[in-house]
């Protein structure tokens, strides 16, 4: 089954090329990019149930033998086990995102007005704690009455993927700005800065690409994820960065016209 679905794919994948080389205008070529990203979100979603049926037989039958007298008295098959255990949970989380990248341009369900400033202090206030040990502080500047449309649950998962990602750059002792501001035309700018020793040019034009990663426990899919939830709010996230001087994120969100809970 994986075999046909694989070619089905990738015949589809050149039918798309080869229309692409015979016309031209900007409107049929993003008509074959939005095609080609729903046929990479199908075969995503459709690997990712497959590989997790066995996956979640493997997870059961290790905690099983955990549980067994013999697992317990021998120390080889405990430590073993609890390696199996934890790699097959990676597997599962691994899965997991790979299944809320192919789904995500269908969640324009649960839309609701989002208080910005609220969600970003929340958040901060969580990592602050967090990145304690690593003495990394948080600068901001917050402006009030910042509210967009949009899923809450998937805007704060953007904001959290990518402070995370601006606390693991940070080797110790940095800092990691915060701004969130009005801008003309009607939107709402984010900017999340680190003091982390940046990514190089050739790195920062792959960063975007499903599995492209720098991290050695990286999965290469929490960026891509971001900037498919901005594209769902119908925003835009861009990226700069020098060596040596950190890195920055700018989200641009279009303002929410209502600022009550139900859109």
């Amino acid at each position: 089954m994986i075999r046909v679905f694989s070619k089905r794919w990738l015949k589809r994948k050149q039918k798309l090329k080869e229309k692409s080389k015979s016309v031209y205008t900007p409107e049929t070529q993003k008509l074959s990019g939005d095609e080609f990203d729903s046929e990479i979100g199908k075969m995503a979603a459709f690997f990712a149930h497959e590989i997790r049926n066995p996956l979640t037989t493997i997870i059961g039958f290790t905690q099983y033998l955990e549980k067994e007298a013999i697992a317990k008295s021998e120390t080889n098959i405990a430590q073993y086990s609890s390696i199996i255990r934890e790699e097959a949970n990676r597997i599962e989380y691994l899965i997991q995102e790979l299944l809320t990248l192919s789904k995500l341009h269908l969640h324009n369900d649960n839309l609701t007005i989002i208080d910005v400033k609220h969600s970003l202090k929340k958040i901060i206030t969580i990592y602050s704690l967090q990145f304690e040990k690593k003495n990394i502080t948080f600068s901001t500047n917050l402006e009030g009455s910042l509210y967009i449309s949009g899923n809450s649950n998937h805007f704060e998962r953007l904001v959290i993927n990518l402070i995370k990602n601006a606390g693991e750059a940070i080797q110790k002792d940095g800092t990691i700005s915060v701004e969130a501001v009005k801008e003309p035309h009607k939107n709402i700018a984010i900017y999340i800065k680190d003091s982390g020793p940046g990514i190089p040019k050739e790195q920062l034009e792959s960063i975007f690409h499903p599995f492209y990663t720098t991290k050695d426990e990286g999965t290469g899919l929490g960026l891509p994820i971001c900037k498919s939830i901005v594209e769902t709010m119908n925003g835009n996230l861009e990226i700069w960065s020098e060596p040596n001087e950190g890195l920055q994120i700018k989200i641009t969100i279009p303002e929410s016209k209502h600022t009550s809970i139900d859109v």
